[in-house]
């Protein structure tokens, strides 16, 4: 078994059921030997296809879904799952190519923010999303990167965060642009033709939405 279908296979398992599978049950619905799974679950880790707990086979992360509870809900009609962050609770919409609701926090800690994404439109378009770290960063630590991307109600709301918890003010996203972002880039995340992005494909992706280039630069090693 490829990462690849392996991606796929636990993808479709946290849609339909909420949850992960355990290797067993891969095992038995591909009909594949529970080391086989594991090894493919490696590769798929090592490629930052997903996210392990440290030293174990649980899934923490499965972008966009998150697999522990998490600031963020996203519901579809009458299914629901956590997202990692800002930019996952609309990737989630785009992976299902479906319209959502979206549950959260003015920065995961003020007044509740909740709006829907409609055919592509946001209920709520002065909402902004911030990303304190640029990608060069994103995977030096997984978990604090992608749990600090939040939905803000205003540029000044960022500006008191980021003096209050001590992040950078990094670059911010307008919602059509933060969906087409999401849009982009996991559009295919639900997919058996899901691959990960090289970093040509990535950067292509941040010009073609003319993101700023110093904040948006992508490494070579970038996965």
């Amino acid at each position: 078994m490829t990462p690849e279908e392996l991606h796929y296979l636990l993808t479709r398992h946290v849609i339909d059921n909420g949850h992960a599978p355990t290797i067993a049950e891969v095992a038995t619905g591909a009909c594949a030997q529970a080391s086989e799974i594991e090894k493919a679950l490696g590769e798929l880790n090592a490629m930052h296809g997903v996210i392990l707990v440290p030293g174990s086979t649980q899934i923490w992360s499965l972008h966009p879904f998150a697999l522990m509870p998490s600031a963020f809900w996203v519901t579809a009609g009458a299914n629901g799952w956590w997202a990692n962050c800002a930019w996952c609770s609309l990737a989630i919409g785009a992976a299902l190519q479906q319209d959502v609701d979206i549950h959260t926090a003015d920065g995961a800690e003020g007044d509740p923010l909740r709006f829907s994404i409609r055919g592509g439109v946001s209920s709520r378009p002065e909402v902004l999303m911030h990303f304190p770290e640029p990608p060069e960063r994103w995977w030096n630590n997984p978990y604090c990167p992608c749990g600090n991307i939040l939905f803000f109600s205003s540029s000044s709301r960022i500006d008191e965060w980021c003096a209050r918890h001590g992040r950078p003010r990094g670059a911010t996203l307008d919602m059509c642009k933060a969906v087409d972002l999401a849009e982009r880039w996991f559009a295919d995340y639900a997919s058996p033709h899901w691959r990960r992005k090289s970093p040509s494909e990535a950067a292509s992706i941040f010009s073609e939405l003319d993101l700023d280039p110093k904040f948006w630069r992508v490494p070579g090693a970038f996965r």
